[in-house]
């Protein structure tokens, strides 16, 4: 067997599901005919039976799985995995994934995924259908009775040197924006990463004009006189 081949049974192993464009994306970004190559490799380890695959044809792809599996074909877990793994996916655009545990167990709940991406480190929550405020506040409300305890300090989510509890990302469909300034702790809620990696250069454009206004404001003083120049 391939080491790709490997890999890719890997992948399923870790994601429970991909569908043949997220593996694609994975695999094969490199060949001139992404899908194509992606057809050919999967059909033949279906064929020796490294993997099994839905070929309902309600979808216009097949969603690959790894063989046995742990999530029946027609599970409504399915979607919601798929949907982590295109997280991981949108995510390794903007920068590299030095980290993605899918469903880590912490003391009585269990986040979609932990994360380490542009030097922070995240709780993923994937949400492919529409929760309602207070689904959303419940599912919050784990994170915030974690959060004061303090037992996360210790736990093997943060920088032993430098403690900071994990921003909380919720990526999915919005019904009701959460009040973020309730909580103690980041949290940004956003319908895909792309849209999250807008809002974040949206916020950074800001701040550096912020900066620069505050640059141009100079205080002088003169004959014991503080004098202000605005430049616009």
């Amino acid at each position: 067997m391939r080491k790709r081949d490997k890999e890719i049974i890997a992948a399923l192993e870790r994601f429970k599901c991909l569908t043949r464009d997220q593996i694609a994306t994975l695999f094969f970004s490199h060949c001139k005919k992404p899908h194509t190559n992606a057809n050919f490799v999967l059909k033949r380890l279906r064929r020796d039976g490294y993997i099994t695959a839905n070929t309902d044809k309600s979808f216009h792809q097949y969603i690959y799985f790894p063989n046995p599996s742990t999530v029946k074909k027609n599970s409504q877990k399915v979607d919601h995995y798929l949907l982590i793994a295109q997280i991981y996916i949108d995510m390794m655009k903007y920068d590299v994934v030095k980290q993605y545990e899918i469903e880590p167990s912490i003391d009585d709940f269990i986040p979609d995924a932990f994360t380490r991406w542009k030097g922070s480190r995240w709780f993923i929550e994937a949400q492919n259908s529409l929760y309602t405020a207070k689904q959303t506040e419940q599912k919050l409300k784990k994170y915030l009775e974690w959060y004061e305890s303090g037992e996360w300090k210790g736990s093997r989510f943060v920088n032993s040197n430098k403690p900071i509890f994990p921003h909380v990302l919720i990526v999915g469909k919005v019904n009701k924006k959460v009040d973020v300034k309730e909580y103690p702790f980041r949290i940004a809620q956003v319908e895909s990463i792309d849209e999250f990696m807008k809002q974040v250069e949206h916020d950074g454009n800001t701040a550096q004009k912020q900066t620069q206004q505050a640059q141009k404001i100079k205080l002088e003083s003169t004959n014991g006189v503080l004098q202000y120049d605005f430049f616009k």
